[in-house]
């Protein structure tokens, strides 16, 4: 124990514990100055706001911390004795600071209390100039009375905002005498900021500035810019990301691969979670189109059973996420491949022909290709025992069947032990059983993306990083920020959208230094 108190407090400051109680130590004077402090928040006789409090909370965080640790080690009874200090009250004034915010609303709900009655004769009659019938409820009394440095009044339309802001504003002037030019109101519309001004400004004659957010925001600006700034909308930030993957993107290679690697692979992204829910929820709103149809370099045609004629399929729309991932992969890779073919012969016992996912062609050289919905180690989250034991049978009657016609099948997994993708294995087993890859140029395909207006990917894409940059801006992060971000992540999806997004926030940055422009 006294080793203990030592490592906590420094070495010789504690000999031993003694039973019978000194004088309070340097250590507990701050417990006592905290117990001072309560004190004189319980004799306030004002609205206690958050600037007048909390910067008086913040001195006190390093002896509060520490108490917290002693007490974690067990060792507070032992701490308290050594330096004079009653253990409960240590108790009670490390659970008042943890709780400060609940008791400060507290003090200020009896404050308010009281002033309601106060000054009931004064708040009846507080807008007498702009209505001689305005009577103020319990809830409008309340905010005009409560004091805190910051103000926001929420209410649905003709619930009384204007009037109650009207009156917190007289009596702030009138009671608090503050100066009406250190009270700014803002709000979201010309209308408001209109009605506002006439009772405020005209009505009580209190020249207080009332502004729109928009004009607030510009005259800051201007503030510390006097030179005229462009103030541009959201359809500018739309035309910079779009102008950007029309060309600017094929000047950066390692913007363009990311991009490539990013449609290919993670657009879509498999479920990852184990929540059925949600899984359905991702299920129903995934899109299984594949690169082949969408950059519309499927034409395969088919006979319309019923008259007889060729249909061109203008989509090519594959079962899940996964099989997209091999479809593009074999597409980017220029492999021939026909999707869920009619294998040439049946399964035995089963109700319909056996069609593996894909089937692959190279020359003379053809192969089949099933992706099986378990990973490497047989396991699927969604499958009870008994479907799993099922799966597993029909997977092992798939390969036995390949085996037994001398027809090669190459078989890929949800997931591997190694981690790595599925585009991974499949390189490897198809370069194993001797099929040449041929990758086709990325520039190549990004022509072809940003050719195509309606293109889901690219239109998609769009929306999907402007939202992006709107919020990055909003939480006040700039360039330098995309560095931290990716390194905060091992989410290969996660780094190769950033990647995108730093080229096209760049170009929408330079867009607004160039036109001395702010969004």
């Amino acid at each position: 124990m006294i080793e203990l108190l030592k490592n906590i407090f420094g070495k010789n400051k504690i000999q031993k514990v003694e039973p019978e109680p000194v004088k309070v130590s340097g250590k507990c004077l701050k417990l006592l100055e905290w117990e001072q402090f309560l004190e004189r928040l319980h004799q306030t006789d004002h609205y206690i706001s958050r600037k007048e409090y909390l910067p008086e909370v913040q001195k006190f965080s390093e002896t509060m911390q520490s108490l917290k640790t002693i007490d974690e080690h067990g060792v507070l009874e032992a701490y308290c004795n050594q330096n004079g200090f009653a253990l409960e009250k240590a108790r009670v004034l490390y659970s008042e600071y943890e709780n400060i915010i609940h008791l400060v609303d507290q003090i200020n709900d009896s404050y308010v209390d009281a002033k309601l009655v106060e000054e009931q004769s004064y708040l009846d009659q507080i807008l007498k100039e702009v209505d001689p019938v305005i009577r103020l409820d319990e809830d409008q009394r309340k905010v005009v009375l409560s004091d805190e440095d910051y103000s926001l009044v929420i209410a649905g339309a003709g619930a009384g905002k204007t009037t109650t802001v009207a009156a917190k504003v007289k009596y702030l002037v009138e009671k608090q005498k503050i100066d009406p030019k250190q009270i700014l109101i803002i709000s979201f519309t010309n209308k408001a900021v209109n009605e506002l001004r006439g009772k405020i400004n005209r009505d009580l004659n209190i020249p207080c500035p009332i502004a729109t957010f928009h004009s607030t925001g510009n005259a800051i600006l201007h503030k510390k810019d006097p030179e005229k700034l462009n103030i541009i909308d959201g359809s500018k930030l739309y035309y910079c990301v779009q102008g950007y993957f029309r060309g600017t993107i094929l000047k950066d290679p390692g913007v363009v691969n990311s991009l490539i690697l990013f449609f290919a692979s993670y657009f879509d992204a498999p479920y990852e979670g184990d929540d059925i829910n949600h899984f359905f929820n991702h299920m129903a709103n995934a899109n299984y189109a594949t690169m082949r149809s969408e950059l519309d370099d499927f034409k395969e045609e088919i006979i319309d059973r019923k008259s007889r004629k060729k249909v061109t399929i203008q989509n090519e729309i594959v079962r899940s996420i996964q099989e997209v991932e091999i479809a593009n992969f074999l597409y980017l890779n220029g492999i021939e491949y026909t999707y869920e073919p009619i294998y040439p012969y049946n399964i035995r016992m089963a109700s319909k022909p056996y069609t593996p996912d894909f089937k692959i062609m190279q020359g003379n050289h053809t192969a089949y290709i099933e992706h099986f919905g378990i990973t490497e180690e047989g396991k699927n989250f969604l499958y009870d025992e008994k479907t799993l034991t099922a799966y597993k049978k029909a997977v092992n009657d798939k390969i036995s069947l390949h085996r037994q016609h001398g027809t090669e099948l190459i078989y890929t997994f949800s997931a591997y032990k190694d981690g790595r993708s599925i585009s991974d294995h499949l390189e490897e087993k198809l370069v194993q059983r001797g099929f040449e890859l041929h990758r086709r140029s990325d520039e190549e395909i990004v022509k072809k993306l940003i050719a195509m207006e309606e293109n889901k990917y690219i239109r998609r894409l769009v929306f999907l990083v402007i939202n992006f940059i709107r919020n990055f801006k909003v939480n006040g992060y700039d360039e330098g920020d995309f560095a931290e971000l990716a390194r905060k992540t091992s989410n290969v999806r996660t780094r190769l959208f950033l990647d995108i997004c730093h080229g096209c926030f760049l170009e929408y940055k330079k867009y607004l230094i160039e036109n001395h422009a702010v969004d």
